[in-house]
């Protein structure tokens, strides 16, 4: 936190001399208050207890956004975010204290962190290549939100679960070396080296949740890289319009987001073993409009690194207590996700979404024995693969100071499930809107669909949100 005030502090010096000459720089940012709460009771729940009227969630959100140019040529963005609990610390043993120096620092939760800092050089060495370096986030996707393609930048779980819509299906920033070279008026390619790996962050309290849903005793998480520039990661786009249709392909060497069972021991204790395996990507994607109606799609091709994953099972042998070991492939040799999708907007201020969509983030496929010893399957989190059909109605008025809408998520599974998600926005000022909504599952397994899991898990949500 510190380091982070240093640095917003110096920035502020730069910017005000930049200010004080012929450089400008923009400022824009957001002030916001989120809260959600729970409209049904849960208590015996898997993932949330709860009583209907409790609170899920909430939490009050500063950012501070700066951009600007200091010659024709490098430009820069720099971006903070801040958020606090508008509860109280406090625990079985210990008073809300203040800081040290009288700040509200150990009695009120507070977080900041650096959303976004880097330079673009236009023209960088030679004529039509852009160089932009330091953390940023580097979109690689054509569908609406649910991409299987946009690799470079993990999905951010950690806010899932907020169902707050400034972060549902929000993807984190990476620090890289972007190259991207203009080829004629429509077409481009990209290189992007990755100075760091992508992790998705997991929701707080993942890892108490992870042993005692499965119960287990000791955890280790291992990953599928060293500390050394061979194991940097690798990005690969190039991009064009042929007939009126955008077109790109990709390639992408790194690790997987998001980490996989891959050890298993079941004894006195159960030990569990976690990995981030390494991960390659061949994909294409495509998008364009016909008839007034837009349409997108994407395809990607994963090969997993071969993981050999063990168990080892006690087992009663002619009366004799026996511990079986068994090593097997984590993973199949390869596997498609891909989602198309289309929109289109009515008049009279009326827009449908609906897209199809084959694995969703956090899904891959496993190999048969992995079902078999770990119980990996459909219907879980991080589990295998699934299909989605996913729709969105709006409507706003003429003057755009009002928006309704109704999502819907299906999944496609040996028993479906259906949530809705029901928005309402009202502008009541230039950039100063009030937001509302929900998440409501209304049919599912609890035991073997995804999103079934929370069927008494009702939850409805208001935000204050002023954007300048």
């Amino acid at each position: 936190m510190k380091k982070a005030l240093i640095v917003f502090l110096l920035w502020a010096v730069l910017t005000g001399l930049c200010v004080s000459g012929e450089r400008s720089v923009d400022v824009s940012g957001r002030v916001k208050f989120f809260a959600s709460l729970f409209v049904s009771d849960n208590p015996e729940g898997k993932f949330f207890r709860h009583d209907s009227g409790e609170f899920s969630f909430k939490r009050i959100e500063a950012r501070l956004k700066f951009s600007g140019r200091f010659n024709n040529r490098v430009s820069y963005n720099l971006r903070f975010d801040a958020f606090s609990n508008s509860g109280n610390i406090i625990t079985g043993d210990l008073f809300p204290e203040a800081g040290i120096l009288g700040s509200p620092f150990y009695s009120e939760y507070f977080e900041i962190n650096l959303y976004e800092g880097n330079v673009k050089v236009s023209d960088f060495l030679i004529k039509k290549l852009d160089f932009t370096v330091g953390k940023q986030r580097i979109q690689w996707n054509t569908a609406d939100k649910v991409n299987v393609v946009d690799v470079l930048n993990p999905i951010d779980f950690a806010n899932f679960f907020t169902f707050d819509p400034d972060y549902a299906y929000e993807r984190r920033p990476q620090t890289a070396l972007n190259f991207e070279y203009y080829i004629g008026m429509t077409s481009k390619f990209q290189l992007v080296w990755l100075f760091q790996h992508q992790v998705a962050p997991l929701p707080y309290g993942y890892t108490f949740f992870t042993k005692n849903f499965q119960g287990i005793d000791e955890l280790t998480i291992a990953k599928s890289w060293e500390n050394n520039i061979s194991d940097t990661n690798l990005g690969l786009r190039f991009s064009t319009t042929l007939w009126n249709i955008d077109v790109a392909l990709y390639y992408y060497k790194g690790n997987a987001a998001i980490p996989a069972l891959h050890n298993l021991t079941v004894g006195e204790k159960i030990k569990a073993g976690f990995l981030y395996p390494g991960l390659q990507m061949i994909a294409a994607d495509l998008s364009g409009e016909l008839w007034g109606m837009g349409f997108w799609a994407e395809a990607a091709y994963f090969v997993p690194e071969k993981v050999t994953a063990t168990a080892e099972l006690p087992a009663l042998l002619n009366g004799t207590p026996q511990v079986l070991n068994y090593q097997f492939d984590l993973f199949e040799k390869g596997y498609f996700k891909y989602v198309i999708g289309v929109d289109y907007h009515f008049g009279s201020g009326f827009y449908a979404n609906a897209q199809f969509l084959r694995g969703f983030f956090d899904e891959a496929d496993f190999s048969a024995d992995s079902k078999t010893f770990f119980g990996i399957s459909t219907g879980q989190f991080f589990g295998e693969l699934e299909s989605y059909f996913i729709s969105r109605l709006e409507y706003g008025n003429p003057a755009g100071t009002l928006k309704l809408g109704l999502g819907g998520l299906y999944e496609i599974s040996d028993k479906n499930s259906l949530s809705l998600l029901p928005t309402f926005e009202c502008k009541i000022a230039d950039g100063m809107l009030i937001q509302a909504g929900g998440f409501l599952n209304v049919s599912g397994d609890e035991n073997r669909t995804k999103f079934g899991m929370f069927r008494n898990d009702r939850i409805i949500y208001l935000s204050f949100k002023l954007d300048f």
